[in-house]
């Protein structure tokens, strides 16, 4: 994808929130907004907690793939009737009913939803900050954004882990390394305007049929390496119930864009 028409940005965003004061006769209107602020902040030690629980699901999920694949290729090896072949089809299934039991607490580890107007270009470089520290050091993740201020209707928290995971599946693509783009642009689609994060990488590629599964539940093309085939369903499921769309354009040896379209705000 070209980038014509993008500028990079800091993500300061150069906004600064409008500050009120208190006026005489009227502070209990001030304190109620005061509480309702701080209970519309989140709690930085919940938030810590939750984001510590999520690297602790995502790592043991991992563990559990290499159990899943060591034990399939086990009981490959193994004539179909022997003790052997039973107890690794046990252990097969045993590390299947944790990964569901490890999906669900991954589910309350999770914030519920809080749909916002969101700065596009602010949560684009966050995200390549995020994700130039999740994937190897030969790759290079960088925010590209337009020049005029674009926002959209989504929960921020849920935007950011999409395109991280979105970025994480391009470093992976790309084992020599090389660089990733995440870009910002608007966009109009037949039932009206939209905001289009682009998450663009120079790798592998997939094949027409791969591309075909690609957002299918527990499909991957790295079992036995880490693949969950959750990562970009879950993306597709985030960008559905936020009353958008996900697309992907690939070809093998041409790289990956992954374009998540939200509502403009």
């Amino acid at each position: 994808m070209g980038t014509d028409g993008f500028a990079a940005r800091d993500g300061t965003g150069g906004r600064q929130a409008a500050r009120t004061s208190a006026q005489p006769g009227r502070r209990p209107a001030v304190v109620r907004r005061s509480s309702e602020a701080r209970a519309a902040t989140p709690d930085p030690r919940l938030e810590a907690r939750r984001r510590q629980t999520g690297v602790l699901v995502h790592d043991f999920n991992n563990l559990l793939n290499v159990i899943l694949a060591a034990n399939e290729a086990l009981a490959a090896q193994l004539p179909e009737n022997s003790d052997g072949y039973e107890l690794a089809r046990i252990s097969q299934e045993a590390a299947e009913k944790g990964a569901e039991l490890l999906a669900r607490l991954a589910d309350l580890s999770r914030p519920e939803a809080n749909d916002a107007v969101v700065d596009a270009a602010e949560v684009a470089v966050t995200t390549a900050r995020l994700a130039q520290v999740s994937t190897a050091s030969s790759v290079t993740v960088v925010a590209l954004a337009m020049p005029e201020p674009l926002a959209c209707c989504a929960d921020r928290g849920g935007l950011e882990s999409a395109l991280l995971n979105l970025c994480v599946n391009a470093g992976h693509a790309m084992p020599d390394g090389g660089a990733i783009q995440v870009a910002v642009s608007a966009a109009m689609l037949d039932d009206g305007a939209y905001v289009a994060f682009s998450v663009v990488d120079a790798g592998v590629g997939m094949s027409a049929e791969t591309l075909a599964r690609a957002t299918e539940p527990y499909f991957t093309t790295r079992a036995g390496r880490g693949g969950t085939g959750l990562g970009l369903s879950g993306v597709r499921d985030f960008a559905r119930r936020s009353g958008g769309a996900l697309k992907l354009v690939s070809q093998e040896g041409r790289g990956t864009t992954a374009t998540l379209y939200l509502p403009r705000a």
